[in-house]
């Protein structure tokens, strides 16, 4: 083995680790809605995976489809070495790690002040902040080869059709979850996890809190959104004692009306500014991708804890509770 295969094979087996851990640590971000935070450590990773790549070509252990696949079928994975550092930073990387960690001693995520959009180039994974540059400074790569990490895409990339749909899918899936379970089982903590009417009722307080946002959004000149850290599930404990029939009604009107706002809007309307002292200048698009992101990951919860009722199990809602860290 040559020195340069040698290297290769050890950036590969470190970047691939590296990339592992990032984006785990990116994900962890978002359960904490640390979303910049969340942006900054997937960039991160962007560059490991990467540079990984690179490393997995020039070892030449990418060939034709049909070879990649008869080696994946046999397990003939490339030769592992010992790895060194594998999350290793360049300095400028140190300095945006740095920024977070101040944030964070503050309690808080990054404000878009403080981290601008992000892109990483797809041909030699070079980190850059702000409007990004023509080309890459690093391999000359063109500025369209560049993966984007940008604030306004930080809490996903749903297009308007999507985020409606996704909102009238939650509307039937809570109406499914609930049915056959009785009100002790809908009204009982399991674990001392919430129950499943907390969950339901925390989905009814995000919707309120999304339609206001979304109303100021478009019937005013970009708005001042509130930054108060939305309701809790411990503010949703109230609802244990409103019977299913009312509360799933509560949840269908307020998401009735959510969806009677945002139906129909035209693409210019899914793009007026709010301003956010957190996220800065961000569309309606953005609060859309937010509650369906929000509210997806606790209709996972609620179909484990369904589940789990009517199979006497435990083990797995607790998983999900602290995959999401809810």
């Amino acid at each position: 083995m040559t020195d340069s295969s040698s290297e290769d094979r050890r950036l590969l087996v470190s970047m691939s680790i590296g990339q592992t851990a990032y984006a785990a640590w990116a994900r962890q971000a978002r359960r904490e809605r640390f979303f910049n935070i969340a942006r900054l450590l997937e960039a991160s990773a962007a560059v490991k995976q990467v540079r990984a790549e690179h490393a997995l070509h020039r070892l030449g252990e990418v060939s034709r489809t049909i070879a990649n696949i008869d080696r994946a079928l046999a397990g003939l994975e490339p030769e592992a070495v010992a790895t060194g550092p594998v999350t290793g930073t360049s300095p400028f990387q140190r300095e945006l790690l740095e920024r977070a960690v101040r944030a964070l001693a503050a309690g808080r995520d990054l404000t878009y002040t403080e981290l601008g959009d992000l892109f990483v180039c797809s041909t030699c994974g070079h980190l850059m902040e702000g409007d990004p540059p023509p080309f890459c400074p690093e391999c000359g790569t063109v500025r369209e080869g560049f993966l984007s990490f940008r604030i306004v895409d930080g809490m996903g990339t749903l297009g308007p059709s999507t985020i409606v749909r996704r909102l009238e899918q939650g509307m039937r899936t809570v109406q499914d979850l609930v049915r056959g379970l009785t009100e002790e089982q809908l009204s009982t903590p399991v674990n001392g996890l919430p129950a499943f009417k907390d969950l339901i009722g925390h989905l009814i307080d995000m919707d309120i809190v999304f339609r206001e946002r979304a109303w100021m959004i478009l019937e005013t000149n970009q708005p001042k959104l509130s930054t108060a850290h939305p309701p809790t599930l411990q503010h949703a404990m109230k609802y244990r004692t409103v019977p299913i029939d009312d509360l799933l009604e509560q949840y269908i009107s307020s998401r009735q009306q959510t969806l009677n706002l945002l139906r129909g809007l035209t693409q210019a309307a899914w793009q007026r500014i709010g301003f956010h002292e957190i996220f800065g200048p961000v569309p309606l698009l953005h609060q859309g991708n937010w509650v369906v992101s929000h509210e997806q990951g606790h209709l996972i919860e609620l179909a484990q804890m369904r589940h789990n009722l009517l199979h006497k199990g435990n083990q797995a809602v607790m998983v999900v509770y602290e995959a999401f860290n809810l």
